[in-house]
């Protein structure tokens, strides 16, 4: 047997390293687009339809029901029945139109779409697009876009706010003057919605009250017909129909996992957050028969329905629960990396990858098998993900997705159809689950956090008034470190977000830096090895060039032959400052170099294992998103 010398082996694991990133950017790049699923209703029964050609026997009428992509339906909860209800109350004043379009004792359909400055639904009704639901972030109230048979039921029943016009068209972005208006009810209060029809009745539109009573048009369409009746129905009685359908998945998803095992036989760990996803993905995993674990990331940062939840699955299933718990991680980072944002997500490394590596690489050294509940529609960057891909961090581990084709009304009905225990957080209102105070989450989602889980919101909250105003914080412009997007800015009339508390300037090989905390000196003298031999107090001199770091007022100055070598610098640098206790530093380094000497930013290197590879400041959240990402 041949025996590698000891930086030989980490050379090797190095390349290893890099060859299943390439790979798995190759796979990210041809993986095709999950296709959209058709969707139907029958007439009849009231209900929605996933595969026409299978309930042909049971349904004579079907109705296709056309969502805004990447068309991810869901049901609507009894919460989101009356959040909905509330929002054409709150928009037209109206019980009776409320009552109308969303009625309590049917199934109704919620589908995410964009256009709006927060979170927004398209509200399907007995096959039939009704109107939009969306989160007003001024008046911080859900409000209500009438759209389609929505418009005709209000127009042909007289209800909420409507005009017959003397045009024969409705040409978007056109404002009608009073004197067009030939009959109607209008709003006093400017920018609520007005349903429109021409004169003729032929074309139909929706419209906002603009200054001087003027109607803004702002879609129009063909007229359609007003709401077809109805007839009570449930979510059970839509799993039930759709059986045949679901079990079909189910079957493929179950093939899928045991063909994993079977290839790459390693043992299975089912990562359960538990949301809707990763209960169905471990409820498969159950029927395939193989042995399995679950893992639990308790993030501290959980609804508490989940930890109860999480007991419930423990009971059904009888596994081994591996939980891997961040603490009080989150709240520690914060004082030093500032809040996270949605392009600032320091803490997926800090309370997610670095306590889920941390126990699964000592639990399994030799690798496992991931089966998570990663689905395509999701959003347009998940649908391009492969169903089966190498751990980007925890080497030797595969991670599988058996429910990448899968829909969220698909996910549902198989819990209907299998009456599993799902977490009764959705039933709040809530369209996913996990850490409650998520920059991704919209200020709808974050105001109904406040309303369900005031203690974490109220030390959210505290944490955030130490950086940003009062404003700032009712706004949750904490939620972006760069470019705000165009619905909220126009709103905050603001452009950039909050200053990171690293500023970088790059120039030539040049790097100055200035951070609102202090390195360890010793640790940063260890770091500094990684670049070569430490000269002096902080001078390296490398196999390429001598680095140089000093201090220049209020920042540092850090010099080199080229700018990638200073940045490499750089990066050391803010690594010996902010720490987040994640340690995928360690975890990281091939050879076992690098080690933690105490908490917080304490580590040494042995220069005699470390060959300079840097993989370590490639896994730091500090490094990647202070200064690698960060640059200029």
């Amino acid at each position: 047997m041949v025996v590698f010398p000891e930086r030989i082996k980490a050379r090797i694991f190095l390349f290893i390293k890099l060859s299943s990133y390439i790979e798995y950017i190759i796979k990210l790049i041809t993986a095709a687009r999950v296709e959209p699923v058709p969707l139907y209703w029958c007439t009849e029964l009231n209900l929605p339809v996933l595969d026409a050609r299978k309930i042909a026997s049971k349904c004579d009428v079907f109705t296709e029901v056309k969502l805004t992509q990447p068309a991810d339906p869901r049901p609507a909860f009894s919460a989101d029945i009356e959040i909905t209800r509330g929002a054409v109350i709150n928009e037209f004043g109206d019980v009776k139109l409320a009552e109308r379009l969303i009625p309590r004792d049917e199934v109704v359909l919620l589908n995410k779409i964009p256009g709006y400055a927060d979170q927004a639904d398209e509200v399907v009704v007995r096959g039939r697009t009704v109107g939009h639901r969306f989160y007003d972030v001024v008046k911080r109230r859900w409000r209500f876009r009438p759209l389609y048979e929505g418009v005709a039921t209000m127009l042909q029943e007289r209800l909420g706010f409507w005009a017959v016009v003397d045009m024969s068209e409705l040409p978007e972005r056109y404002d009608i003057h009073p004197d067009r208006i030939l009959e109607g009810e209008l709003p006093r209060e400017k920018f609520r919605h007005v349903a429109l029809a021409t004169k003729d009745g032929r074309i139909h539109g929706v419209a906002k009250l603009f200054r001087g009573g003027r109607l803004h048009v702002i879609k129009s369409w063909r007229a359609k017909t007003p709401l077809p009746p109805g007839r009570p129905s449930t979510f059970s009685e839509v799993a039930e129909l759709n059986r045949e359908h679901i079990e079909e998945l189910a079957s493929e998803a179950v093939k899928f996992i045991r063909e994993v095992a079977e290839k790459y036989k390693k043992p299975i760990v089912v990562s359960y957050s538990g949301g809707k996803d990763s209960l169905v993905a471990l409820d498969l995993v159950a029927r395939s028969g193989l042995e399995f674990y679950v893992y639990f990331n308790d993030t501290g940062l959980e609804p508490p329905e989940t930890y109860k939840n999480l007991e419930a699955i423990r009971e059904k299933y009888g596994v081994e629960v591996i939980v891997g718990a961040a603490g009080d991680r989150f709240w520690r980072a914060m004082k030093l990396f500032g809040p996270p944002a949605r392009d600032y997500r320091w803490c997926c490394k800090v309370i997610k990858l670095g306590p889920t590596t941390e126990v699964l690489k000592a639990k399994f050294p030799q690798g496992y098998i991931s089966v998570v509940g990663q689905r395509g529609a999701e959003s347009f960057l998940r649908a391009r993900l492969p169903k089966v891909s190498q751990s980007k961090w925890v080497a030797g581990s595969v991670v599988a997705a058996p429910l990448q084709e899968w829909t969220a009304l698909e996910v549902w009905l198989y819990i209907y159809l299998h009456k599993l225990p799902y977490n009764p957080a959705y039933e709040r209102g809530f369209d996913r689950l996990g850490c409650v105070v998520c920059p991704a989450n919209e200020l709808a989602e974050l105001d109904l956090v406040k309303r369900s889980y005031p203690d974490v919101y109220e030390k959210m909250e505290t944490a955030l008034r130490y950086r940003f105003s009062e404003k700032e914080v009712e706004m949750g412009l904490w939620r972006w470190r760069g470019r705000i997007p165009g619905d909220m800015a126009r709103w905050v009339k603001r452009e950039k977000g909050a200053e990171l508390p690293v500023r970088l300037r790059v120039d030539g090989g040049e790097v100055r830096v200035e951070m609102d905390a202090e390195p360890d000196p010793a640790t940063l003298r260890h770091l500094l090895k990684m670049l070569g031999t430490v000269e002096g107090e902080y001078v390296v001199r490398g196999k390429r060039s001598v680095v140089k770091l000093e201090r220049r007022g209020s920042g540092w100055a850090i010099s080199a032959g080229d700018g990638k070598t200073a940045l490499d610098a750089a990066g050391l640098l803010v690594r010996s400052a902010i720490c987040g206790d994640c340690d995928l530093c360690v975890h990281w380094c091939p050879t076992g170099a690098l080690k933690r000497t105490g908490p917080g930013r304490r580590f040494e290197v042995d220069e005699n294992k470390c060959i300079g590879c840097l993989l370590c400041s490639a896994a730091c959240p500090a490094a990647q998103y202070l200064v690698y990402r960060n640059e200029g």
